[in-house]
């Protein structure tokens, strides 16, 4: 099935984003613009040494430090994965992405016309 802009409802120039950007020459513009978006470098370290060490202190009756401790390492895990989850689904939609050439503009196919 054929997309067209709903910017310009032309057909012809419509591409498949990922395929126009890797077609592109490495010093393009355009390649830092509408390129794949970073994936999301979590660092489990620190929540995972907060959790051990708050066990820790939990398990040798130091309620004071332990608590504190697996809740920080617990917030901390919770919000790397929602950080992850978003870069995941920002790569997933990229992925999805289609763009017209004609009137530079990235969407995805829900948005596209039929042609």
């Amino acid at each position: 099935m054929a997309f067209a802009c709903p910017r310009c409802k032309e057909s012809s120039q419509v591409l498949h984003l990922p395929e126009f950007v890797r077609s592109l020459p490495a010093e393009s513009e355009l390649r830092e613009k509408y390129g794949e978006p970073a994936e999301y470098g979590m660092q489990w370290l620190f929540p995972a040494a907060a959790g051990v060490l708050g066990v820790a202190a939990l398990v040798t009756g130091g309620l004071a430090a332990g608590l504190p401790l697996l809740a920080g390492g617990v917030g901390v895990g919770f919000w790397l994965s929602h950080g992850a989850q978003a870069s995941a689904d920002a790569r997933a939609a990229w992925l999805r992405s289609l763009y017209c050439r004609r009137c530079p503009v990235s969407f995805l196919p829900e948005e596209a016309l039929a042609a």
